[in-house]
């Protein structure tokens, strides 16, 4: 069974793996996405390919990566995505939740190293059973 974070955990750790892409958000989400942006090269120097930011009308935070898709928002997606359900935020500023997140990874040295990606890091991603919480 799965959670809230650890959802949004592995959507980090998607963004972070991720070689490009795109990353569909909201234009309220500008400013701290580049700097969220920034700062994951800051903390993971060998990553020099990054997802393009398209804004959208939408609160729902979508990465299209090969093998390294999420959404975070409140319609289910294709089990190719990691789904973060946003509804059960409890900050109820899921971005922020998702921010945090990423430069916690990133600060512990994710994903160059070995088991610092959090619990179930090392383990394959069950999406079916991830999306039970």
């Amino acid at each position: 069974m799965g959670s809230y974070v650890d959802s949004l955990r592995e959507a980090a750790r998607r963004l972070l793996r991720s070689e490009g892409g795109v990353l569909y958000l909201n234009r309220n989400y500008s400013e701290s996405a580049i700097k969220l942006l920034l700062k994951i090269s800051d903390h993971v120097p060998s990553k020099i390919s990054f997802p393009e930011l398209i804004y959208i009308e939408s609160d729902e935070i979508i990465l299209e990566s090969s093998e390294n898709n999420f959404c975070i928002g409140e319609e289910e997606k294709s089990e190719d995505y990691c789904w973060v359900k946003s509804r059960k935020s409890e900050t109820g500023k899921p971005w922020s939740d998702f921010s945090k997140m990423v430069l916690e990874l990133a600060v512990a040295g994710y994903p160059g190293c070995i088991g610092c990606g959090g619990p179930g890091s090392e383990e394959i991603w069950d999406e079916a059973i991830s999306r039970i919480y």
